[in-house]
């Protein structure tokens, strides 16, 4: 990390917000990002171009079909637990919940899903935040990476999706997790 980049992340108030992420264990249903003609190389794109690359600058449309290949079986939450540690899935009842609240400051591309054995089936959506704002009810975790598979949300983010009975995901507190994070690196 830059240290342009740790400097704006200690810069930013975690008080009141929260963590959340997609369950990771052995008995949730884990995804990847995959596309047709993808090679060992996960992140290479068939034009060559970095999958990271593309979602950084925002470019949704210029990506290949795209779509979540389940690498681990099991119980599909509102947030499935991204293998390669980039990606935020979010179930349709997570957009929902988040889009009748208001809440915007994002982009949403929708995605099927590949289970391992079977036909692929809709209901999830990569959602990239956008960080403009450093104060947006939905944001990055780390907040300088545009593409996670952690999202830091406001307590009215988070309260919103509990209303709408979306909690399948882990949450943690943003502070402390902070406060973690920059003790390590000291």
């Amino acid at each position: 990390m830059l240290k342009s980049e740790e400097a704006i992340m200690r810069s930013l108030n975690y008080e009141g917000r929260s963590v959340i992420r997609g369950r990771w264990g052995s008995k949730q249903a884990w995804g990847l990002l995959s596309w047709a003609g993808q090679q060992e190389a996960w992140n290479i794109l068939p034009d060559g171009r970095d999958v990271g690359d593309v979602l950084r600058s925002g470019d949704l449309t210029s990506l290949p079909p795209t779509w979540i290949k389940i690498t681990n079986t099991g119980t599909y939450g509102d947030m499935l637990w991204d293998g390669a540690g980039g990606f935020s899935f979010v179930s349709e009842r997570f957009v929902s919940a988040i889009q009748e609240a208001g809440f915007g400051g994002f982009q949403l591309l929708p995605l099927e899903v590949q289970p391992k054995r079977g036909e692929r089936f809709p209901g999830y959506s990569l959602l990239l935040p956008d960080n403009k704002d450093e104060d947006a009810p939905i944001r990055s975790s780390p907040f300088v990476y545009r593409s996670t598979s952690w999202l830091d949300v406001s307590a009215e983010a988070l309260a919103a999706l509990e209303r709408a009975g979306v909690t399948a995901f882990d949450v943690t507190d943003a502070a402390k997790d902070a406060a973690r994070y920059f003790e390590d690196r000291l």
